[in-house]
Formats: structure tokens, C-alpha cells, sequence
């Protein structure tokens, strides 16, 4: 009885209060004090306010690095499949960086790797070769991005590019296909496919599944955001 006595009190100084001040000025003096409490009591625990924002970073990278694995690893299956259907040696997959993170701002990027590559058997990877480059090296990586793609054999690599030239040679590439991938209007990165030795590329089975492959494998790069 004395509890309910209490409650209607308190119900009774609430409807005092709504008839001097109105009800909005009511619910915005409880924010008020609601958010006053909450400063205060971050201002007393710092270090509350500090692990939990290092806890909500830890499970923002956690997932980011989940995310990474599982995108890599479903691009290694389009790069395995494009050497079966086209009879490529090498596929892979460079991205382009600032520096360190995957470009995702409007700053130019500046460097190029190798993050993924797979072989025939018996083909050498060359991966370690195209790691952390400097795109502004060669001239060839410039034309592929004006053009958006670049289908040819090495002489015609040196006819536009020496320097890549030779390093294509010392990796035994006779002929190779090379596309832009964009996320969104930014250049992301380039899937190439190269072929050894004396092999050959039927082009027109090449342009089919390198661009099929390269709208697959840019969707995934673009859901990573470093």
C-alpha cells in the first residue's frame, strides 16, 4: 500500500511538471540529463571508454582479415579456372596500394603487388618478382590503364616497354593478356594471364574469360575494405 502510495505521488509531480513546462520540455530536460550522466561517468572511467573502443577496433579488423581470407581465397579459384579454360601458364592478380592499404580514398596510388598468382605444374611462380613495385617504372602498366586492357606477345611488350620487356623474358613469357579492374570509376588493380615458352593464347577464348573473370574478382576486391 505504501509502494502505491509512492507511485501516484510521483505520477501526480509528473503531471504537475507537464501542466507548468509541457510534455517535450520534460522529455528533453530527461535527455539532457540522461546524456549529462553519461559524460560524467565516462569523465570518472576513462579506461572503460578506452577497452571498449580498442575492443571495437579488434573485432572491425578481425572481421576485415575474415573477410580478406575468404575473398582470397575465391579469387584463387577464378585465377585456377582461368588457367583451365584458357591454357594459360600463369594467372594472377595485382592490386594497387598507397604505400600500405588498398586504395579505397582518392588518393593516386603509387605501387603495385603480385598478392595472388597460380601456376600449371611444372611453371615456376613468379610472384616475389612483382612485389610492392612502382607502377610509374613501367610503361606498359600506363597503356593497360589508358586502354583498359592489353592482349599481345613479348615483342610487342618491347616494342612499348624494354624494361618489362626483359623481366617478362627472365619469367619465360612468350605471349600474355593483361585487364584493368576498376571498383567503382578507381583503378583496383590488373588480372593477367601469361603464357611460357613457345605457347600461344586463342584470343577470343581469352577476352571471354579474363573480362568474365575480372567483373568476379573486382566485386570481391571491392567488399575488402582496408
Amino acid at each position: 500500500m505504501e509502494q502505491l502510495n509512492k507511485g501516484i505521488g510521483w505520477l501526480q509531480k509528473l503531471l504537475s511538471l507537464q501542466k507548468k513546462y509541457g510534455f517535450f520540455s520534460i522529455v528533453k530536460g530527461l535527455f539532457l540529463l540522461f546524456l549529462s550522466g553519461y559524460i560524467v561517468f565516462f569523465a570518472l572511467n576513462p579506461k572503460y571508454l578506452l577497452d571498449r573502443m580498442v575492443e571495437i577496433s579488434t573485432e572491425q579488423h578481425d572481421q576485415l582479415v575474415t573477410t580478406r581470407l575468404s575473398a582470397d581465397s575465391d579469387i584463387r579459384h577464378i585465377l585456377s579456372k582461368m588457367i583451365f579454360t584458357t591454357n594459360a601458364d600463369r594467372a594472377w592478380l595485382i592490386e594497387f596500394h598507397n604505400g600500405s592499404k588498398n586504395l579505397t580514398t582518392g588518393l593516386p596510388f603509387l605501387f603495385g603487388s603480385m598478392r595472388l598468382e597460380e601456376v600449371r605444374d611444372s611453371i615456376q611462380n613468379v610472384d616475389e618478382d612483382y612485389a610492392d613495385f612502382s607502377l610509374s617504372k613501367y610503361k606498359l602498366i600506363s597503356k593497360v590503364l589508358d586502354d583498359g586492357y592489353f592482349y599481345g606477345g613479348i615483342e610487342d611488350v618491347h616494342k612499348i616497354d624494354q624494361r618489362l620487356y626483359y623481366k617478362f623474358q627472365s619469367n619465360d613469357i612468350n605471349e600474355i593478356a593483361l585487364l584493368t579492374l576498376y571498383d567503382g570509376e578507381k583503378p583496383a588493380g590488373i588480372i593477367g594471364l601469361s603464357f611460357c615458352n613457345d605457347k600461344k593464347m586463342d584470343k577470343q577464348l581469352v577476352g571471354k574469360y579474363i573480362r568474365r573473370s575480372g567483373i568476379k574478382i573486382a566485386t570481391l576486391i571491392s567488399q575488402i575494405k582496408d
